[in-house]
């Protein structure tokens, strides 16, 4: 993250991870990306999340790429290829822009977008000023702005990175946190990527 521009803090060492990394094991639901914001706010509050936590994790999305299934019903291309939003929260400009590098419906799980159409390398504030422009990328990222509880929090990082990168901080210190394993349960591992 700080390579990328982010913020630098200390976290501490010596989480224990699962003996097992297989990317088959991963739980699809985990990145459903249409949740409506009451499921979210539940899902952040049985790990011990609170809704800042919820706006500020989301910022993770300045960075990354995402398959085009996970955001293509947003929009459909009719037989003649004109664009219809079915999420009317989406720039319609954005759309057309998804809709070129995801054709025909975009189920591919091959083609691949910036979840940050400005700054996609860099991790800072911007994910929040294209929320603010209508470019959120996935449909649980427009709900940030949609929804009056998280709407001010969207403007204040929009506004101020510096306040942003602070509640990072904050917020994955809580993240790191979540669901230790104990005892036996796993090992610490040599690098992060493989099992030991």
């Amino acid at each position: 993250m700080e390579q990328a521009g982010g913020p630098a803090f200390q976290i501490p060492t010596g989480r224990k991870d699962g003996r097992i990394s297989n990317s088959a094991n991963v739980r699809p639901n985990i990145v459903d990306t249409s949740f409506t914001m009451d499921e979210m706010i539940k899902l952040f509050n049985s790990k011990g999340l609170s809704l800042d936590d919820l706006v500020t994790l989301s910022g993770a999305h300045t960075i990354g790429l995402a398959h085009c299934s996970a955001f293509s019903d947003r929009f459909q291309q009719d037989s003649k290829g004109k664009l219809r939003l079915v999420d009317t929260s989406l720039d319609i400009t954005y759309a057309k822009e998804l809709s070129k590098k995801c054709p025909a419906g975009g189920s591919s799980t091959s083609n691949t977008v910036s979840n940050d159409p400005e700054t996609s390398f860099a991790f800072d504030n911007q994910y929040y000023g294209n929320l603010l422009a209508h470019k959120g990328l996935f449909q649980s990222d427009s709900v940030l702005l949609e929804d009056g509880r998280t709407r001010k929090h969207v403007e204040e990082f929009a506004n101020n990175e510096e306040r942003f990168f602070r509640s990072w901080g904050e917020s994955f210190l809580k993240l790191t946190t979540i669901e230790v394993k104990t005892d036996n349960e796993g090992e610490i591992r040599q690098s992060c990527s493989f099992t030991n």
